[in-house]
């Protein structure tokens, strides 16, 4: 759901906002006469004199910043409209048209006024100027030069706010010379002038320009600190911001409502969220208090990151202090809600905004199509998305993709095709949310299809329409087709982000080929991708699995801003591949460097212990978890006891821990303790853990085969139950794998029979030389690494797990089983 970013404050003056016009035009255009007419301007001595045809006549005084010209009525009880000069009578009608927002009719007696002097192109000028119609000010503050009337100090500010808005630079920079020369800066009363260069310079990105500007500045006011303080924020230079706060406060003034907000907004805008509640209660502190506009940027700053959870807390620290929210706050965190999935509190806020009136406006209508959507309440989501007025391409894209993710796909492709009877014009997200709809939900040909004929209805693909199909194939398994997909990504020059990087790097980690991990490592720096940290951790993780430790550490130790995933990768890939040792001093660097380790660094550690044959340091890590690190043992703990118990003999004591363990176990912990007391030579206990899994996963064909392996190593002394007889007509992709290329070609390996496979030359060879899982009785590991060239481990484990560093007697279904359990123990 897109939300509309947190509002910056206006610096500039504004008025009220009669009625919607027209945007602005870009900044481009023909600005050389504009800028020839301002140049050739002839010179007026100061102060200005108007041109009076009676004694009667307007008079030139002093006014405030952005008010109307002031119209002086003739003295005396007689006095009357008609008594009055004619261009006196017309400027009053000017003003009283645009007043009652008739500019139409205003502009129609502007147009017809036979003489014009300063006061009525101020009041057309300033009609324009309130509507935010720059150009038209531009084109009006033109026409008026060439016709020999030059803006007063109060005018022109106008004009610079219109050059301002409109990134008028070079007609700017003229105005900015007639200023000097006209005497309009420089003085007490001129610093609303010299604002307003100011922040032209701003707008127009001339941060250098306003800067100089600034300096030169011999009297400053808030308008002018907070002019510079919001370029530096909009340029991004927020320590500069930072210290302009320190330095004006040194000087005497004082930081108001906008100068905080400015600031506040810059840097939630930005992401740096800590940061902006740093600058929250500093503005507490000096005793300004936040209003609506700043309480609304932290909430949307925080929806925006990903911390819904926090948004909300600054939702009701907001309401605690009596601030009422607006519509965009309300928006806002409703949209935390959706985030985080929290109904009720969604249900609350929608009352809110019936309560004040915000909920037909299409911002929180929007939000609360993807709130109720999210939720899984479809039907609430439909309602509300027919109640918005006037709804726009968020409001159809919410629902298309609420019915989707519902897996309702035939609902949302409905709405998909109604959307464009209704004025609504589908774009690139739209198409992306029925691809994504269909793919999530198995119609991967459904899926494909849309994808190849968007183009065809004008909708050009991006890089997330790719990245759907990466991650979909990924996610169901299909890792050949991701590879083709991502190839043909770069068969047609489509440049690749950092979600297609994450999404395709498991890909290549499944390969178990390290050359292919190299591969995508050089993408990332041949498109100049920031190696930021998900990538990273991504790339330990990959290397790790597909046996390139070395490549694993070297991408760490490069790694700059570590967090405590980059720590967990790094000490788990040393303890996958057998290195327990490295594993520990990188736990011992973790915690020197401040990071403090969490539930699944421990299980790595417990695990590192029991690789290492230490068992007193394992108990000890494993007992003093909650005093030393305030984490409570879970089953990944429990499960990294059982192994550790297991791999020194002490089977009593792993089965007097599961019996006696808080929690209910689950597969992994009976899997550990399954693998323990097969490389014991107890088969009765290696039978009872088996019992246990298929009381877990009573439909698993790998459970099913280890029984039926123990009733033929007993020698069909012990019973297995009907239920338990291996399936032999599950589906061929039900079945776990691992996957290797050759040549460029993906072959697949099953743990199953593959007799039925249709297999190329190079796979029914490798078939042949015991990588079927099921047929292997007694391989050799070595010879198939020479071979094959991968570690025999990894090419048959069917349930190959990262953390725990081992190959279970579970996981290659009985195939060391039957090696390490002797008839005579029996």
């Amino acid at each position: 759901m897109e939300l509309l970013a947190a509002p910056f404050p206006s610096l500039l003056p504004r008025a009220h906002q009669f009625s919607p016009q027209p945007a602005s035009r870009p900044r481009h255009g023909r600005i050389q006469e504009p800028v020839m007419a301002f140049a050739q301007a002839p010179p007026v001595p100061l102060p200005l004199q108007e041109p009076r045809s009676t004694s009667h006549g307007p008079r030139h005084s002093t006014r405030l910043p952005g008010q109307e010209p002031r119209i002086h009525q003739p003295h005396g009880p007689s006095s009357s409209l008609r008594k009055e000069p004619r261009i006196v009578s017309e400027t009053k009608l000017i003003t009283m048209h645009s007043c009652a927002g008739r500019l139409s009719d205003a502009r129609m007696v502007f147009d017809g006024m036979g003489r014009r002097d300063l006061l009525a192109w101020s009041a057309m000028i300033g009609a324009y100027a309130i509507r935010g119609m720059y150009h038209e000010v531009i084109a009006l503050a033109v026409r008026m030069v060439e016709e020999g009337i030059i803006p007063d100090r109060f005018l022109i500010t106008r004009v610079f706010q219109a050059c301002a808005y409109a990134e008028n630079l070079v007609l700017g920079v003229t105005l900015h010379s007639m200023a000097i020369r006209r005497g309009f800066m420089g003085k007490g009363r001129d610093v609303p002038v010299g604002n307003s260069v100011l922040v032209m310079y701003v707008k127009c990105g001339e941060l250098g320009h306003a800067r100089m500007l600034f300096e030169k500045m011999e009297q400053r006011d808030l308008g002018t600190w907070n002019s510079m303080i919001f370029g530096c924020c909009l340029s991004g230079e927020w320590e500069e911001a930072r210290k302009l706060l320190d330095d004006m406060r040194r000087g005497g003034t004082e930081p108001g409502i906008v100068t905080w907000n400015t600031l506040i907004s810059s840097y939630a805008r930005s992401g740096d969220l800590d940061i902006a509640m740093e600058l929250l209660e500093e503005m507490e502190e000096s005793g300004v208090t936040p209003d609506v506009v700043t309480w609304t940027s932290l909430v949307s700053g925080f929806v925006h990151s990903d911390r819904g959870d926090e948004a909300l807390q600054c939702f009701s620290r907001m309401r605690l202090t009596g601030v009422e929210p607006n519509g965009m706050t309300i928006a806002s965190a409703i949209s935390a809600c959706a985030s985080l999935k929290l109904l009720n509190q969604g249900m609350e806020l929608h009352g809110h905004a019936i309560k004040i009136g915000s909920v037909n406006n299409v911002l929180s209508g929007n939000s609360l199509v993807d709130m109720y959507a999210k939720c899984g309440e479809i039907i609430a989501a439909r309602r509300v998305f027919s109640e918005i007025p006037e709804k726009d391409i968020f409001s159809w894209n919410s629902i298309i993709s609420g019915y989707a993710q519902a897996g309702y796909c035939g609902k949302a492709y409905e709405l998909f095709c109604k959307m464009e009877s209704h004025g609504v014009q589908r774009n690139v997200i739209t198409w992306n949310i029925m691809i994504s709809g269909y793919i999530r939900n198995g119609d991967d040909e459904r899926a494909f299809e849309l994808f190849q004929i968007m183009e065809s209805y004008g909708v050009k693909r991006d890089t997330a329409s790719w990245n759907i199909l990466i991650a979909g194939s990924v996610q169901n398994g299909h890792f050949d087709r991701a590879l083709r997909i991502f190839r043909q990504m770069q068969l047609l020059l489509m440049r690749p982000d950092y979600i297609t990087i994450l999404s395709i790097i498991p890909a290549f980690a499944n390969l178990v080929a390290a050359w292919k991990v190299r591969e995508i490592h050089a993408c990332i720096f041949r498109h100049n991708l920031e190696m930021d940290g998900k990538i990273a951790n991504a790339l330990i993780n990959a290397y790790s699995k597909s046996g390139d430790l070395a490549s694993a550490c070297a991408v760490f130790d490069s790694h700059s801003s570590r967090n405590i995933i980059s720590w967990n990768c790094i000490i788990l890939a040393h303890v996958l591949h057998g290195s327990p040792d490295e594993a520990l001093v990188h736990f011992n660097q973790m915690k020197l460097a401040g990071v403090l380790p969490d539930h699944t660094t421990l299980t790595a550690v417990i695990k590192a212990y029991g690789i290492k044959g230490n068992i007193s340091r394992g108990k000890e890590i494993f007992f003093n978890m909650t005093h030393d690190y305030n984490i409570i043992s879970d089953l990944d703990h429990y499960a990294a006891m059982v192994d550790l118990l297991g791999r020194s003999g002490r089977l009593q004591e792993a089965y007097k821990l599961i019996d006696e363990m808080p929690l209910i176990p689950n597969s992994a912990i009976w899997e550990a303790f399954l693998t323990a007391a097969t490389a014991n030579g107890n088969l009765r206990l290696a039978y009872m853990a088996a019992r246990e899994l298929s009381a877990i996963e009573p439909r698993d064909p790998i459970i099913q085969s280890l029984l039926s392996s123990l009733q033929d190593l007993a020698g069909g002394s012990i019973d297995v139950p009907d239920m338990m007889i291996p399936n032999k007509g599950r589906e061929l992709d039900e079945f776990d794998s691992c996957s290797v290329e050759i040549n460029n070609k993906v072959y697949l390996f099953l743990t199953g029979d593959n007799s039925e496979l249709e297999c190329t030359v190079p796979e029914q060879k490798l078939i042949q030389m015991g990588l079927s899982l099921l047929n292997i009785d007694n391989g050799n590991p070595e010879e198939m690494e020479e071979v094959a060239g991968i570690h025999y481990t990894k090419i048959s484990s069917a349930r190959y797990e990262y953390e725990t560093g081992i190959v279970s007697m579970f996981q290659i279904q009985g195939v060391m089983l039957k090696n390490s359990i002797s008839r005579e123990k029996l």
